[in-house]
């Protein structure tokens, strides 16, 4: 992170393996590292908006305005990595993220209420990455990696049995009518499925073959499109019991209706990335990453109805009747971000010890990523800004005093905030009161940061 989270062509360890597995066969040591990084947001509090506070099925003004907490989950997480070369042209990694908050965090978004919809669950997840790097020829080296995510099949089956007698003398409502209510959930299934997201990475090492050309590397890599898909299947029966009622016979009614929900959290769009880096001997490294984010495919964690039906012996619907209520009208645009940063290595401080010689770092790095989020229709109010990001780290690589490992040990501390342009979304014509619009047709403002601090330990052996 230190590095602007750039660096499709600098080689450093099994870290790299999320970036470009390409880099991996330039591993000298086998390596270990294990890191930890505290996660935070800070994103501005909407004003009240319109809402059925009261649930009795309007919006008016015995509603008291709905407050909606600006969304700020903490997400620390723990990253382990273990990579190592295989003779003198190949290397394989792997690397795991896992937050210690949560395993796992599903969470869909109402779209008429203030949400900021490019980050909400986006690091609530473990995920798992493996690579392996190859040179192919003279400089020229080619890698192959995969990302495990998942995919989900929620399925549940209940049945509701109810008993209703007719009306009497002194019954005060439809509460007295029902004489006994039975719930039984006979099945619930959820199938977590391994899923794999690819990744290809080239880098050329362009001073093997052009010795004028000597400390500059080119990476290309290219990254699927990957998400958390979730289909829900739910089948509830309602079984009625009549009694005589009026000039009704008793009589018994079933009420089925199946659902089908699906929805598309994580996502994270396929990625076109070329990058460049320079280094000539022990002069400060440079490099620069241009990012292509294909987010025109944005699928945005909002629950979508895909087929429902309600069937009965007193009234048969067409099954199109039943429309989603969560429909919204948003556009998304593919990007170009950039991220770029510099390494300084400082000279070497002799500790006059079993540590040896200390080799200093000091990285820094800067980002600029624009918002894919162009237009939104009347009833969304998804909220998101351009963001630039400010990186720094430092790092010290010695020997192992302890003479537990034959190869050097290293330590990294990091720092990074992402800080949102400021801005508002304000009212639209037409809105009026409608759910999610805010009391008194103020504007909900835009803004925020997201920052880490982190550090990493690493052995090579």
């Amino acid at each position: 992170m230190g590095r602007g989270q750039g660096g499709v062509a600098v080689a450093d360890g099994g870290m790299t393996v999320f970036r470009n597995p390409a880099l991996l066969q330039k591993l000298s040591w086998a390596e270990a590292t294990v890191g930890y990084s505290m996660n935070r947001t800070s994103f501005p509090k909407a004003p009240p908006v319109h809402w059925d506070t009261n649930r009795d099925g309007r919006i008016d003004s015995q509603d008291v305005g709905l407050e909606v907490p600006a969304e700020s989950p903490r997400s620390d997480g723990l990253v382990i990595s273990i990579a190592r070369h295989v003779g003198s042209k190949v290397g394989v990694a792997l690397n795991a993220f896992l937050p210690t908050e949560r395993f796992l965090r599903l969470r869909t978004t109402e779209p008429s209420l203030p949400s900021w919809v490019m980050y909400g669950n986006r690091t609530q997840r473990f995920e798992l990455g493996l690579g392996l790097g190859a040179e192919l020829y003279k400089g020229l080296s080619f890698g192959v990696g995969t990302a495990v995510v998942a995919k989900a099949r929620y399925q549940i089956g209940a049945t509701m049995d109810l008993t209703v007698s007719g009306a009497s003398e002194g019954d005060e409502g439809l509460g007295d009518l029902v004489e006994d209510a039975q719930v039984d959930v006979h099945e619930m299934t959820l199938d977590l499925i391994p899923r794999f997201v690819p990744s290809v990475g080239f880098v050329w090492d362009a001073g093997v073959m052009v010795p004028a050309l000597d400390g500059l590397s080119i990476g290309l890599v290219w990254r699927g499109s990957s998400g958390f898909p979730v289909t829900a299947d739910i089948d509830l029966q309602v079984n009625g019991e009549l009694g005589e009622m009026g000039s009704l016979e008793p009589m018994g009614v079933a009420l089925v209706m199946p659902i089908e929900l699906s929805i598309y959290d994580h996502y994270v769009p396929e990625r076109y990335t070329v990058g460049l880096a320079y280094q000539h001997d022990n002069t400060p490294r440079v490099y620069v990453d241009l990012h292509h984010t294909r987010w025109s495919e944005m699928r945005v964690n909002v629950a979508h109805l895909v087929s429902s039906d309600v069937r009965t012996q007193l009234v048969q619907l067409d099954p199109g009747l039943i429309q989603d209520g969560n429909s919204y009208n948003a556009k998304f645009v593919d990007t170009v971000s950039l991220n770029t940063g510099v390494e300084l290595f400082l000279p070497g401080i002799d500790t006059r010890s079993e540590a040896g010689t200390i080799h200093p770092v000091i990285r820094a790095g800067f980002g600029y990523i624009p918002s894919p989020l162009s237009a939104q229709g009347i009833g969304t109010s998804f909220l998101d800004s351009d963001r630039m990001l400010f990186t720094a780290g430092v790092g010290v690589v010695h020997q192992d005093p302890f003479k537990l490992v034959p190869g050097p040990v290293g330590l990294d501390v990091f720092y990074s905030r992402h800080q949102l342009a400021k801005g508002e979304l304000k009212p639209r014509a037409g809105e009026g009161t409608i759910a999610g619009t805010p009391l008194g047709g103020k504007a909900i403002p835009i803004g925020g940061s997201l920052s880490s601090l982190g550090l990493q330990f690493s052995v090579s052996f």
